[in-house]
């Protein structure tokens, strides 16, 4: 059976991409970054689109649907964000206020009652204290609850990309699982006759220091890096790892290194070639778009798990 649903939180489109390859019909997409909705609307413009503060949202004007799926924002819950919230009572006062949207989803399912619910975030999102309070609300409206947390890589996603989510049923509990399936190494998304290469030799001590230490563990003379402090190379027969909204991936060919393409990171979340950005755009705000997508694989998945159930 088919599902009709919402994108709350769309961002760049990853859940609507997969939804809709599911077979899906996402009626309508909401953000309050007009990149995001401008990049959502070139690829799907046959949803309807909405560029709005979703805590001041009026869903009683919304179509009604089958599936409301919502990803609030994340930076809030990162416990890597921490330190910054102790140092910064601004950052403290922007988190806070970033947690809060999670409200909105209670706010959806009290106006529209869907059959189900799916909320995306990350793990450390049950580290917040309103946490229980706000899965009881989500209960109290007659939602049965599962947590989830599914890592991308199992979906034939290039990425090892670990995140909670919160499955809502008002019929009865639905449990998702990683599918017994080998993961996707990330060497085949990357082209090595684009990008802007520079020596390796032109880099800073600390980015020098990591391509030495991923040389020395025997990664050959093609691999990928990540620019954190510590980081020792990744082989290109693995998963890359989590894809931030920091631009921080790059890769390594011989005496040269470059960080990933826009196309690279796209093929890293699992978006289809066929996916167009904006052609007037920043690099930073695709890479934090992407950062903060779902991977349209995983979406894809669990929508035909919970068509299944319907």
């Amino acid at each position: 059976m088919s599902l009709t649903a919402v994108d709350l939180f769309a961002g760049l489109g990853g859940t609507t991409t997969g939804l809709s390859m599911a077979g899906c019909d996402v009626l309508l997409a909401a953000n309050h970054w007009s990149f995001a909705v401008e990049t959502h609307r070139l690829n799907h413009p046959k949803t309807e689109h909405r560029l709005q503060d979703l805590r001041q949202a009026d869903f009683a004007s919304w179509p009604d649907f089958d599936l409301g799926w919502a990803s609030p924002s994340c930076q809030g819950h990162s416990q890597a964000a921490q330190p910054a919230r102790k140092a910064s009572g601004k950052v403290q006062r922007t988190h806070d206020l970033l947690r809060s949207t999670a409200w909105a989803v209670v706010d959806m399912a009290e106006v529209k009652r869907p059959r189900f619910l799916v909320i995306e975030n990350v793990a450390d999102v049950r580290r917040w204290t309103l946490y229980p309070i706000w899965k009881m609300a989500l209960e109290a409206l007659g939602y049965h609850l599962t947590e989830n947390v599914l890592t991308a890589s199992r979906w034939g996603v290039p990425q090892r990309r670990k995140r909670l989510f919160v499955v809502g049923s008002l019929t009865g509990p639905v449990t998702l699982q990683d599918p017994d399936v080998p993961e996707i190494a990330f060497g085949p998304c990357i082209d090595w006759t684009l990008g802007h290469w520079r020596p390796i030799t032109s880099l800073q001590e600390g980015p020098r220091r990591r391509i030495a230490r991923g040389r020395a563990r025997g990664l050959g003379e093609r691999f990928v890096i990540q620019n954190v402090t510590g980081h020792r190379g990744l082989a290109l027969s693995e998963p890359i790892r989590t894809i931030t909204g920091a631009d921080q991936w790059a890769v390594v060919d011989g005496d040269r290194y470059r960080t990933l393409t826009e196309r690279e990171n796209l093929r890293a979340m699992s978006f289809p070639e066929s996916y167009r950005l904006p052609e007037q755009r920043r690099r930073g705000d695709v890479i934090l778009g992407l950062g903060n997508a779902v991977p349209p694989l995983v979406a894809k998945g669990i929508g035909q798990r919970l068509m299944a159930e319907a």
